[in-house]
């Protein structure tokens, strides 16, 4: 495994959920996670530093649509192609489609299995072809 490791956005509501991710990722050497608790903190951070992949916690909301929008506008440091993940406690079909529209590469629903963030982790990481 390289040693270069990617650099992920982490938004996370919940301490404790963020810290299993975040030590997950570390224990495996797959990434550097960098947690926020917030959309607004997030635009903080995205506005001054580069990552190479997003994972947030989502809800069908227009703020945090609006957000993955300007993520996708580059409105951010970040590349306008970055590979994002997200954490929702649901998704229907309506809300599927709106996530693949702003090219959401997976959708972790709760409760997940670490394993399931394993897989993610990888996934926004992976290289692209």
């Amino acid at each position: 495994m390289s040693t270069d490791k990617h650099n992920i956005l982490l938004v996370e509501k919940n301490p404790m959920i963020g810290s299993v991710i975040a030590s997950t990722a570390y224990q495996l050497n797959l990434a550097t996670v960098r947690k926020v608790t917030s959309l607004s903190a997030a635009r903080q951070y995205l506005m001054h530093d580069r990552i190479s992949a997003l994972i947030a916690n989502i809800d069908d909301e227009a703020a945090d649509l609006a957000f993955l929008q300007a993520l996708r506008d580059a409105t951010f440091r970040a590349p306008s192609d970055l590979p994002v993940a997200i954490i929702t406690p649901g998704c229907n079909g309506e809300f599927a489609e709106k996530l693949k529209a702003l090219k959401v590469s997976r959708i972790l629903l709760k409760p997940f299995k670490v394993r399931d963030v394993i897989t993610t982790i990888e996934l926004v990481t992976a290289p692209k072809n």
